[in-house]
């Protein structure tokens, strides 16, 4: 078993910093997104946002970005085996697409859902 030493929890964030960054210098989609999520972060915090609808916003916030770095993943692995599987690679990149699009309408909603009975509390008073 390999030993935990503050080295390699070092070495852990650093890795996953750099992949942060790597996507957010190459994918426009995420660029957005990440702009979209201070976007909401800010609205939360002028509007007072109760905690549990402040949980619910990161939540659905944070799954959008987090699927967005998967199909980051998923693209690279399948541009690595596009030549021998071109049909099937776009399939899965589309599927992928497809997820992420998806899974920003659904947080949308939600943040619809949640952030209009405080904009209209803030509009009237």
């Amino acid at each position: 078993m390999v030993a935990i030493t503050p080295r390699s929890i070092t070495n852990s964030f650093r890795y996953a910093f750099r992949g942060i960054r790597h996507t957010f210098r190459t994918q426009q989609s995420f660029r957005i997104q990440v702009f979209a999520a201070i976007v909401v972060v800010i609205i939360m915090l002028l509007l007072e946002v109760s905690e549990r609808d402040a949980v619910i916003l990161i939540f659905v916030t944070g799954s959008v970005l987090i699927l967005e770095l998967i199909n980051t993943v998923v693209e690279h692995l399948t541009d690595m085996v596009n030549a021998r599987l071109a049909p099937v690679a776009q399939v899965v990149k589309d599927a992928m697409a497809a997820a992420v699009v998806c899974t920003t309408i659904v947080a949308v909603v939600i943040g619809i859902l949640i952030l209009w009975p405080y904009l209209t509390r803030h509009v009237v008073s």
